[in-house]
């Protein structure tokens, strides 16, 4: 069995805690074969192909079809780079983790809309007029530019702070999203790991300092779902299967649904060790399972 892992270069990742390197190790204990490249080394030429590196550092120029599983794990912003590259991935038969055209179709931020009822008050709009009538009804806000990613560009705003808002929405031209300010964020924001419709694992991510919860700026303390939180991933679990996406971390602040991540979702390692269990074994088994 081979596998393709495609994410940013290996020299810039924390071994110890990245969730793209734990896989990779696993699959290999397992007798995987697996190659890694970045998505420059993604190219059509009759056929789509990659240049893989494999474990021992050869490079082979490969089609992507010669694989068993892809691993599509370049960490955000989702820009054109990554659009192309995902195109690159649809024309293979090769499963790919996750689908490119769910990768294309859905926003980290705009993909838990369908499941507004268990979000906190949002508004996703280009329009300062919208915007500051939103903060002037709900208070304290936080604003999101739609590609950021662990936190960036992520800001706590009250109303009259109009500058900012046009900051954010470039004069009006940017849709953002705008969510009402859950104080429960400073007791921690949980991530929980989701392989295929069900749930893997979760951690509490308490922030250090401010309101930025991270793995990067918090303490990862052990946690579980409540009931209500259950029930959200009992909904949110099924469709995200349908639309091929088959590894994901769900956030959640005060048991409210607040993003889905789709592209690098990252906290098996921290979770693992919380939780005194195995999750990159599980993973790999699932995959090896779903390719059989």
């Amino acid at each position: 069995m081979q596998w393709l892992v495609i994410l940013d270069p290996i020299e810039a990742l924390f071994e110890a805690t990245d969730t793209s390197l734990a896989l990779i190790r696993q699959a290999r204990l397992q007798g995987i074969e697996v190659e890694t490249a970045t998505m420059d080394l993604l190219h059509f030429s009759g056929q789509p192909l990659v240049i893989g590196t494999a474990e021992d550092g050869t490079e082979h120029c490969r089609g992507l079809d010669e694989y068993d599983l892809i691993f599509m794990r370049k960490e955000p912003p989702y820009d054109l780079a990554f659009h192309y590259a995902t195109q690159l991935l649809s024309l293979s038969d090769t499963p790919v983790i996750n689908c490119p055209e769910a990768l294309r179709n859905f926003n980290e931020k705009l993909i838990a809309l369908p499941f507004s009822s268990h979000m906190p008050p949002t508004l996703v709009s280009a329009s300062p007029k919208l915007i500051k009538k939103f903060i002037d009804q709900h208070g304290s806000c936080v604003i999101k530019s739609l590609d950021s990613f662990q936190g960036k560009s992520v800001r706590r705003i009250e109303p009259g702070e109009d500058e900012t808002i046009e900051d954010f929405t470039d004069g009006g031209r940017s849709p953002i999203m705008v969510q009402q300010f859950l104080e429960r964020v400073y007791e921690g924001d949980k991530r929980v790991i989701m392989l295929g419709d069900r749930v893997l694992g979760a951690a509490m991510r308490k922030p250090r300092s401010g309101y930025h919860a991270n793995f990067a700026s918090s303490d990862a303390l052990k946690t579980r779902l409540t009931p209500r939180e259950q029930k959200i991933v009992d909904d949110v679990g099924p469709w995200m299967v349908e639309q091929g996406i088959h590894f994901s971390g769900l956030d959640f602040i005060g048991e409210y649904l607040t993003e889905i991540n789709i592209t690098c979702p990252t906290g098996i390692m921290q979770i693992s060790k919380l939780d005194e269990t195995d999750l990159p074994r599980q993973i790999v088994d699932y995959f090896i399972e779903m390719t059989r």
